[in-house]
């Protein structure tokens, strides 16, 4: 240590008022950061940098606990603002410090590390651009993941600004979708999915489902008007299964004439059932079968969907896929949650009539896109064939 901050320290310690020496600063208690350092540099250093100034005793302009300079090079454990606020460019040598401007134990951006610019966590990151945390959030991935830009997660990765998860999800963009083999996707339903001629404007969202597949995908839309699980097993299940090949997906969405007494009822247990036998023949098959529940009724209490018919026939739809081990597509929550953040005026503009179960094109299209965005939220390999 230098003899005139020996010193100094010395005067410090007895009490004696302080004398200048290189880049010390006007004393005080604290004018913009904290309880300690006189020196800008350190008890032996200069302005930035300095070996590395432990604390002074009565505080300077711009110092948090310890100075600016820190252990080693520019940056130190923490300067301008706050209690453990840290230096923007520094830290414990050099860049990549302990601490940057804006957290409570932020460092530095760039670098490796922990915390930047912004609350927990933020740009910088354990890993270059992106690391574990970046803007915003608590505990947030930014673009490059946990490994440098690119790594382990992409654009979005765990969790982007403000959000829980974000697009590109846990595995960051699409596979080469070149090299996917072509397959059908077959389809089986009731009125609220199947097909129509051009002579209405009624369709269901299987109709519309296809847009959003790129073209190595072949729609099979066997669903038809009025089935429940138990006739369409009966009937057109035969076709169905009969056509799918090894590699194929088959969506099966009951539940609307389940529920009812026009076309049902049909228990929760025997419906169970029915879901339970098609898995098993779509795996003889070698092909997957993909459980998905209805699309909503629109039965609006107060200004809010409700669900309290089709809710039963939801949860055994979940609970079969659970019990084979298979990924639902769960249309009937997605398309509850939307109908309620559009309101009662606008859900009813995409029905068909009026009518409280089936769409327009308009409907029929928006049903089609929340069943597709489901497959990439529940991380089906089907998602890879989406455009």
């Amino acid at each position: 240590m230098h003899n005139s901050c020996r010193i100094l320290l010395s005067w410090l310690v007895l009490g004696a008022g302080v004398s200048a020496c290189s880049g010390a600063s006007t004393p005080g208690n604290s004018a913009e950061g904290g309880t300690a350092a006189t020196f800008l540099g350190g008890s032996s250093g200069s302005a930035s940098g300095g070996v590395g100034g432990l604390v002074g005793s009565t505080g300077g302009a711009n110092g948090g606990t310890p100075a600016s300079g820190g252990s080693s090079g520019s940056g130190g454990l923490a300067a301008s603002g706050g209690s453990k606020v840290g230096v923007s460019t520094g830290g414990g040598s050099g860049g990549a410090g302990i601490a940057s401007t804006g957290g409570t134990s932020v460092v530095g951006s760039g670098g490796a590390g922990i915390v930047s610019t912004g609350g927990i966590s933020s740009s910088g990151g354990f890993s270059a651009s992106g690391g574990r945390s970046s803007t915003g959030g608590a505990s947030i991935l930014g673009t490059g993941g946990t490994s440098s830009s690119g790594g382990r997660v992409s654009t979005g990765g765990i969790s982007a600004s403000g959000g829980s998860i974000a697009s590109g999800g846990s595995t960051g963009g699409k596979p080469d979708q070149g090299s996917l083999p072509s397959i059908t996707v077959h389809m089986a339903g009731d009125s609220t999915m199947a097909n129509y001629a051009a002579t209405t404007t009624q369709e269901g969202w299987g109709q519309e489902l296809g847009q959003f597949f790129i073209s190595k995908v072949t729609i099979d839309n066997q669903a038809e008007g009025g089935a429940n699980v138990q006739t369409f097993y009966a009937g057109k299940w035969k076709t169905l299964i009969a056509n799918v090949q090894a590699g194929d997906y088959v969506m099966a969405a009951f539940g609307i004439n389940d529920s009812g007494t026009t076309h049902g009822p049909v228990s929760v247990a025997d419906f169970t059932a029915e879901l339970n036998t098609m898995a098993d023949e779509v795996a003889a098959k070698k092909a997957t079968f993909i459980p998905t529940t209805s699309s909503p009724l629109q039965v609006w209490v107060g200004g809010k969907e409700t669900n309290d018919r089709l809710q039963p026939y939801c949860d055994a739809t979940i609970a079969v896929g659970k019990a084979k081990g298979l990924l639902v597509d769960d249309l009937n929550a997605a398309g509850v949650a939307y109908y309620n953040s559009i309101g009662q005026t606008a859900a009813a503009a995409l029905t068909f009539n009026g009518d409280k179960a089936h769409f327009d094109k308009a409907g029929a299209t928006e049903m089609a896109q929340l069943a597709a965005q489901e497959l990439t939220r529940i991380g089906s390999p089907l998602a890879a064939y989406l455009k």
